[in-house]
């Protein structure tokens, strides 16, 4: 999972490298290339039962795969709209929305200290916000929202799936749904050499090993692990940018960011404590 998280914190970097792209472009060649390292995995893994995977994930895999292609529309227009920092605290708001989530859906009730953590969080968006009013970033803002938003419906579908519902193959669909609706937007496709060098390292590297990855962590680790160990990622985004090309994020989104990430980080922290504690 910190592999993958690796993985997720480099979007903002390549996308950073491609300005002569738009969102919509970036969605399709990125989610092309990701679909079809993501399809060679599961070759290798599955063989000639691998369109039996995919018929067993039915429509619960399909739903699930809608809404994370969902994510791949929301990250890249956030960050089009708004610094790479910003949307990486507000997306690092995630485990707080599956812990509602979860609640509301699942039947597990979140601790107490989980809803002091929302409140901070949501101080720490404020914040965010109210610097994005004047610079034109509340879309962007918004748009980073939707990120946690959509990956939570996405593994609500996912938890309450059949079992034979495989998350490595519901991240293959999610390429090519994300593909499939990228495609009307920016046809006839037209792309530079350099360009579709860096998006396809964008497609293998950012999505492709990330999801993989990820799917293969869902198994190993605990809800709260994955939480905390997820976190590796808005820490390390806006860093990557940062030192790559100077996207310094401002003195409000700084406070904010720092104020969102310390919350999802303790309530991760406190959960894991709690899960290790009951385990003994």
């Amino acid at each position: 999972m910190t592999a993958a998280a690796a993985c997720f914190s480099t979007g903002g970097v390549f996308v950073r490298h491609l300005p002569a792209l738009e969102a919509q472009q970036i969605v399709f060649w990125r989610s092309l290339f990701a679909g079809a390292f993501i399809l060679g995995v599961l070759g290798l893994w599955h063989g000639r039962t691998l369109p039996a995977r995919v018929r067993a994930a039915g429509w619960p895999g399909f739903t699930s795969a809608c809404f994370l292609a969902a994510t791949f529309f929301f990250f890249l227009f956030s960050i089009s709209r708004t610094s790479v920092a910003n949307a990486s605290a507000l997306m690092s708001t995630g485990p707080l929305f599956l812990a509602v989530a979860a609640w509301a859906f699942l039947g597990e009730r979140p601790r107490g200290g989980t809803w002091l953590a929302i409140a901070a969080a949501l101080a720490g968006t404020g914040l965010m916000f109210s610097e994005g009013l004047g610079t034109g970033q509340m879309l962007g803002n918004l748009l980073a929202l939707g990120v946690p938003a959509a990956f939570t419906v996405n593994y609500v579908v996912l938890r309450r799936a059949p079992a034979a519902t495989d998350p490595t193959v519901a991240a293959l669909l999610a390429a090519l749904i994300a593909v499939l609706a990228a495609a009307p937007l920016i046809w006839p496709p037209a792309i530079s050499a350099r360009d579709l060098a860096v998006v396809a390292a964008l497609g293998i590297v950012q999505i492709g090993c990330g999801l993989v990855l990820m799917t293969r962590a869902y198994h190993r680790l605990s809800a709260s692990e994955l939480g905390l160990v997820s976190l590796a990622e808005p820490v390390l985004a806006p860093l990557w940018v940062w030192l790559a090309v100077g996207e310094r994020p401002g003195p409000a989104a700084l406070a904010g960011g720092a104020l969102v990430l310390a919350a999802v980080f303790l309530n991760q922290l406190l959960a894991f404590r709690a899960g290790a504690r009951s385990s003994r």
